[in-house]
């Protein structure tokens, strides 16, 4: 069965009995793994047991098609059933998730993690149409999941956090969900348990590469300087950024510049309509906001948001090349400031 992005939290939290195996796919490996974790927590109370967890990598099973079906037919010593938990890219895992599907055991449980696959691979194909298995796939989060994740986390330790602060989060937080994690869990541990955290707390904590990464990225497209843009760029690509990440802050800031030039539109002051956006944008850069909307107007902003939505949707949906996609369409977005401005 294939598990529909709205159903997941339901079928994490209650796994239906027959179901004995779960394949986790895409192109988030943080969340594939974090969801792994938690399936493989129902199945087994110690995932440290040998004597009821084998753990097999994608290279052995390549070798051994059988291993997984004969791994999942060994009674579990120490369990009510075997976990059997394999890691691999996808296409080496196909014969050998074949031969395990078609033998399935009611004393077993598999958990597979396919890092390299897409809705179109034969092995996610495969768990889509089984009657025991089940597919889950693993995208960046959107900002939807990201506001849920953040609820959770500052839940848990009773944390007082107001809507702006929540809104700042949400747009300065990647879409991984592993990074997401560790970064919302360093903001719980400054506020400690009934705690409290400010703006200027999280605005502070979150000032990291990535953000500074993608503030630089904006402004050089928003400015139309092409040498700026390419050296920002350059220096995301070394720092291990990842070019969703980029496209969708890049798409926060020029939103953020499209409700002030509505709002300006509107007969609001400029100067006001910058100071009034949420969340807040830095002191240090309002002036630079509001020189940039001199030259671009609201249609022209809007322009360039859908041009950027379109190039993630594109890179979710599977470009050959993720980076050179998003260069492409920030350097698109940058000529299109140059023109502006003068």
């Amino acid at each position: 069965m294939k598990v529909a992005p709205r159903q997941i939290s339901s079928f994490l939290n209650s796994i239906p009995k027959n179901i004995r195996a779960v394949l986790l796919h895409g192109s988030d490996l943080g969340l594939i793994s974090e969801r792994a974790k938690e399936i493989a927590g129902q199945i087994s109370t110690d995932l440290d047991d040998v004597f009821s967890v084998t753990r097999l990598d994608g290279d052995r099973v390549s070798s051994q098609p059988s291993l997984i079906a004969d791994s999942a037919d060994q009674l579990a010593m120490t369990a009510q059933h075997r976990l059997v938990w394999v890691k691999g890219r996808g296409t080496e895992l196909l014969e050998a998730c074949k031969l395990a599907l078609a033998r399935q055991s009611e004393h077993s449980f598999i958990i597979v993690e396919a890092v390299d696959t897409t809705t179109r691979h034969a092995l996610v194909k495969l768990f889509d149409t089984a009657d025991q298995a089940a597919s889950i796939g693993c995208y960046p989060d959107a900002a939807g999941d990201i506001a849920a994740l953040l609820t959770e986390v500052m839940a848990r330790d009773r944390i007082q956090i107001d809507a702006d602060t929540k809104a700042f989060i949400v747009g300065r937080i990647g879409s991984d969900r592993a990074a997401s994690r560790r970064e919302l869990e360093k903001l719980a541990l400054l506020a400690g348990p009934d705690g409290v955290l400010s703006y200027d707390d999280v605005r502070d904590a979150l000032e990291d590469s990535a953000s500074l990464a993608i503030t630089d990225i904006a402004i050089a497209a928003a400015e139309g300087q092409i040498d700026k843009l390419e050296h920002s760029i350059a220096k995301a690509w070394a720092e291990n950024h990842n070019a969703i990440m980029l496209i969708r802050g890049c798409q926060g800031f020029f939103k953020q510049l499209l409700s002030a030039a509505r709002a300006s539109k509107s007969g609001t002051p400029l100067v006001q309509a910058v100071k009034s956006l949420r969340p807040p944008v830095h002191f240090k850069l309002q002036d630079r906001l509001i020189a940039q909307l001199r030259f671009w107007s609201s249609e022209t902003l809007l322009d360039a948001v859908n041009r950027l939505q379109d190039a993630e949707l594109a890179i979710k949906t599977g470009v050959p090349d993720d980076e050179t996609h998003c260069a492409q369409t920030l350097l698109g977005v940058c000529l299109r400031g140059r023109t502006l401005r003068r």
